[in-house]
C-alpha cells in the first residue's frame, strides 16, 4: 500500500516518502508502524510523509489556519521619511522590515514623515519662477545659496 510504506537512510532519525530528495539508493523501505515503533523515526519535515499507519497527517489537519488573514498597510516610515507601502498581517502593524522602529525610540524618531521641512528650493529663478532642485532638510540648492 502506497500510504504504508516510507524509507529510512541508513544513518537518519527520519523517515521519508519515495520522491524526497533525502532518500538514496541506500534508504530501506519500511512501514510507518516500523519506523515509529521500532527505530523511534521522527516524520521528515521536507517531504511530510504521513504520520499514522492510515496514512492521515492527523496533526498537519489540526493545525490548519481557519478564515482569511487579513492584512494592512505597514505603519513603518522608511529612510526617506514616507510611510511604508508593505502589507502585514502581523498584529504589532509593522512589517518585517520595521519592527525594530515599534521598540527602537531613536529609529522611528528619525522615520517621521518629512511634513513641515521644505523639499524644494523654491529660490528664485532667472525667469522668475521657483527653482524646483530637490534638497535636504530645508534651505537652498547649491546653486541658490
Amino acid at each position: 500500500m502506497y500510504g504504508q510504506e516510507v524509507y529510512k537512510t541508513p544513518s537518519g532519525k527520519k523517515y521519508h516518502v519515495a520522491t524526497c530528495r533525502m532518500v538514496e539508493n541506500v534508504s530501506k523501505k519500511i512501514t510507518i508502524d516500523q519506523a515509529i515503533l521500532k527505530f523511534g523515526l521522527q516524520p521528515c519535515k521536507i517531504c511530510k510523509p504521513p504520520k499514522n499507519s492510515k496514512g492521515i497527517n492527523s496533526s498537519y489537519v489540526a493545525n490548519k489556519a481557519v478564515g482569511k488573514a487579513v492584512t494592512k498597510q505597514c505603519i513603518g516610515y522608511t529612510k526617506k521619511g514616507k510611510q511604508c507601502k508593505h502589507r502585514t498581517s502581523i498584529g504589532n502593524g509593522y512589517c518585517y522590515q520595521h519592527t525594530a522602529q515599534k521598540n527602537d525610540s531613536k529609529a522611528s524618531s528619525k522615520m517621521l514623515p518629512l511634513v513641515n521641512k521644505k523639499n524644494k528650493c523654491g529660490a528664485r529663478t532667472k525667469t522668475g519662477s521657483s527653482c524646483k532642485r530637490n534638497v535636504k532638510g530645508g534651505g537652498y540648492c547649491y546653486q541658490h545659496s
